[in-house]
């Protein structure tokens, strides 16, 4: 167990004293994977689904915040659906500004959640999200989470139909689907629902008074999402969908382990229960006391 907790503080601290390094190294990784998942998704500006101008794009935001980076992949995106349908991208454009304004009038500062939910959506695990930000942020960051839910349902309509937004002699058009494939659409509530719940389930039991409680909220979560989703399938008679939920969910626990090793640093087996009293109250705490290796004093003699 020490050579774990050793390793972990080497790892920390050799990325703490690097931090502007790897706040760049993030930004540009985010950005370059998200141009690539605009490319695979859709890639109908021929422009801006080139492979070195989307090297040049996450370069460029390698010196953004996080934030700014968000701002240029939905960009990016909105220039791509232009090419496929502008009615498309005007609605695109408008589930983003409506979600901003959202996030702001409920203080939610996470705003690229809801570009990041799209991404890990392309990837089958949206909901790496939902557990992430459920861990390590507050309540309000729920309006990120949903907003991003909401946009990336949408652009998996999109490309779904794809092909049936190009042909000229189609009568789909993008309120259709939006009316018929989500308002109406019973696995787009599924969804919803489950992000939702993982996020209230693991923000809830990561403050609760429970050992281990980040592992617990990490499993908790994982279980009332695939619940929820498999149920959803099931009744929408999608059973092909079913592996790659399960793939999906082992991502995100093995995800939730890794946030609670470099995290969360208590040690449970050294609990201890205190209780003094003043004026007014009688206090009773429990504390949790974090896990500390005292570093070997090496004494070096020249013969």
């Amino acid at each position: 167990m020490n050579t774990f907790i050793r390793l972990r503080d080497n790892i920390r601290r050799f990325i703490l004293s690097r931090e502007m390094l790897f706040l760049k190294i993030w930004s540009a990784l985010v950005a370059f994977v998200g141009l690539m998942c605009i490319r695979i998704n859709f890639g109908y500006n021929k422009t801006v689904s080139q492979v070195w101008v989307s090297i040049i794009i996450a370069l460029v935001c390698a010196f953004f915040p996080i934030q700014g980076v968000s701002i240029v992949l939905t960009i990016v995106l909105l220039l791509d659906l232009a090419e496929l349908s502008f009615e498309a991208a005007i609605i695109g454009l408008a589930f983003v500004v409506v979600g901003y304004l959202v996030c702001a009038y409920y203080r939610s500062k996470n705003t690229y959640n809801m570009v990041m939910v799209p991404i890990c959506y392309s990837f089958h695990s949206p909901y790496i999200m939902a557990l992430g930000t459920g861990l390590l942020s507050n309540i309000n960051e729920i309006c990120a989470i949903i907003c991003g839910s909401v946009t990336a349902y949408y652009l998996h309509i999109v490309k779904d139909n794809a092909a049936a937004i190009i042909d000229e002699t189609s009568d789909v058009s993008i309120v259709t689907l939006l009316n018929e494939q989500m308002l109406k659409g019973r696995m787009f509530y599924f969804f919803l629902i489950a992000m939702i719940a993982m996020f209230l389930v693991v923000y809830l039991l990561r403050q609760s008074n429970i050992n281990m409680s980040w592992i617990v909220a990490n499993l908790m979560g994982v279980a009332v999402e695939f619940i929820i989703m498999l149920t959803g399938f099931l009744l929408n008679s999608q059973k092909g969908e079913i592996p790659g939920l399960i793939v999906g969910n082992i991502i995100v626990i093995i995800i939730g382990f890794i946030l609670n090793y470099f995290i969360l640093d208590l040690d449970y087996s050294r609990i201890e229960k205190v209780q003094f009293e003043d004026d007014d109250y009688y206090y009773y705490v429990t504390a949790v006391p974090k896990i500390r290796i005292v570093e070997e004093d090496k004494e070096v003699k020249k013969i």
